[in-house]
């Protein structure tokens, strides 16, 4: 029983050297990246100026106004703040399904809004097939998780509901 709790102290000893040892690289290596403010912390740039986008869209709206916001005026919105983080993500889901995803070419992509979808990306990529040549550019929509394809999936109802 003596030589367990002597073990388990032990253990405890350099569990707590180590944790030490972490911080310290870590408060180290926040003080030599130039520029960088380690009390901020990291936000996307949608959330980061997201009280800028609320003042003028208050400015551009009456002060007293508590009607609810138009369908065009919801979608203008979303899209602007999720747009492109949408975008970026619907690029990387849109390579994870690829045989070369380095070959990837994306064209005309661009976020839109709806009811039913919420925010997406819709465009074109063209990539190298397993034979390692180009096989045309392809329709995709991607809210960031799951892709649909063209030519390996039903697009059209999706693009017409999603993307026009």
């Amino acid at each position: 029983m003596d030589y367990f709790i002597k073990s388990r102290r032990k253990h405890m000893k350099r569990i707590g050297v180590l944790l030490i040892v972490l911080v310290g690289v870590a408060w180290i290596g926040s003080k030599a990246v130039p520029g960088r403010d380690p009390s901020v912390a990291a936000a996307p740039s949608a959330v980061a100026n997201a009280p800028a986008i609320q003042t003028r869209e208050s400015e551009a709206r009456p002060a007293g106004s508590t009607a609810p916001l138009t369908v065009a005026e919801k979608k203008a919105q979303q899209e602007k703040w999720f747009g492109a983080e949408t975008i970026i993500s619907a690029k990387r889901a849109v390579r994870r399904e690829l045989e070369d995803p380095a070959s990837a070419h994306f064209v005309d992509v661009r976020a839109n809004y709806t009811e039913a979808f919420g925010v997406v990306a819709c465009g074109r990529i063209n990539a190298k097939n397993k034979f390692g040549g180009y096989s045309g550019y392809r329709r995709f929509i991607s809210g960031g998780r799951s892709v649909i394809l063209e030519g390996r999936d039903n697009i059209g109802d999706a693009w017409a509901g999603a993307c026009l």
